[in-house]
């Protein structure tokens, strides 16, 4: 059955049994899988109830899907006075899409109603920042839906957690990357005497993602192997589908790696301590990996903090940034 005729059974669902939905969000497409959980109030006996139903094993039964968990009146009025206090910045539909437009994948929709109107908020894989005004309604829903899905919860909110950083992939492939022809998802290197490889300079599993410099570029790779997703990044889109990516992809497949260099930087004026993957020395300072960037920090201001060497291949980045230091 398809995604959209199983949430029209679910809204068929919820008029017969007099429940109204508070906040509905919907997870679709997230490694292959799809969910939908809501707050509800129920008219008939008064009270409030969460809402779990996993879409991808619904059929046309949808009452022998459902999950159901009473909320407290307290913890309700608390979450939904957070959200109607940050409403009317949001009466524009455009502030409330965040979605990637290069992949169709990893949708979350948030549908609120207060006001005496429906908000739908859209985003792609992550909450972002901005919407931390949804932190503790996710949580709470989350608190009260099955525990296989606690995991989900904490990714879909790490971004506003500050335990990631958003990364707008442009593509997103299912594609198993042990088994498959590479070249297949490139049709661009078919004619072989195009092709002009680049030199990876860089390339290690760090946090989950795969960082990879190549020709001065970098390429973020993440790879679901259990649910065999592959998502590709880099920051310039049109070397997405080139050699270069190909390249990087071929040496994960391998299992190959060239370590970054790590650095810790540490601000004076407010203590804040900031870790990078470092590229060596240039001319006017250290190149590292910002903001899924690659960049310069000058040397002023690493002359202006405090910084601390991790991880130096042969010590070839201490001789370099000490002869620097030292003139």
């Amino acid at each position: 059955m398809q995604l959209d005729k199983k949430l029209n059974l679910i809204k068929k669902m919820l008029k017969k049994k007099k429940e109204s939905p508070i906040l509905e969000l919907y997870i679709k497409d997230y490694n292959n899988s799809n969910f939908y959980i809501s707050l509800l109030y129920n008219r008939t006996i008064e009270k409030f109830k969460v809402l779990y139903i996993p879409l991808d094993v619904v059929d046309s039964k949808i009452e022998e899907y459902c999950c159901y968990q009473f909320m407290e009146v307290r913890s309700v009025a608390y979450i939904t006075e957070e959200i109607k206090n940050a409403l009317p910045n949001y009466e524009k539909k455009a502030s409330r899409d965040y979605r990637n437009k290069n992949i169709t994948n990893f949708t979350l929709e948030l549908d609120v109603y207060m006001n005496k109107k429906k908000y739908d908020f859209y985003a792609t894989r992550y909450l972002p920042k901005e919407w931390e005004f949804f932190f503790e309604a996710v949580v709470m829903l989350f608190e009260h839906a099955p525990n296989i899905v606690s995991e989900l919860a904490t990714e879909i909110l790490s971004v506003i957690m500050n335990a990631n950083e958003n990364i707008d992939y442009q593509v997103s492939l299912n594609c198993d990357l042990e088994t498959s022809d590479l070249k297949h998802y490139f049709p661009s290197l078919q004619d072989e005497k195009k092709l002009k490889e680049g030199k990876i300079e860089f390339l290690e599993n760090v946090n989950g993602k795969y960082y990879g410099v190549i020709e001065k570029h970098l390429v973020i790779i993440e790879y679901n192997n259990y649910r065999k997703i592959l998502n590709i990044y880099c920051d310039k889109s049109e070397f997405v589908h080139s050699i270069f990516t190909f390249q990087i992809l071929q040496k994960i497949k391998n299992k190959q790696e060239q370590k970054f260099y790590k650095i810790n930087l540490t601000n004076k004026k407010d203590n804040k301590r900031y870790n990078y993957l470092c590229l060596g020395v240039v001319s006017n300072g250290i190149k590292v990996i910002k903001h899924n960037k690659i960049t310069t920090l000058p040397f002023s201001t690493i002359k202006e903090g405090s910084i601390k060497i991790l991880e130096d291949k042969d010590n070839k980045l201490k001789e370099e940034l000490g002869k620097v230091m030292d003139s």
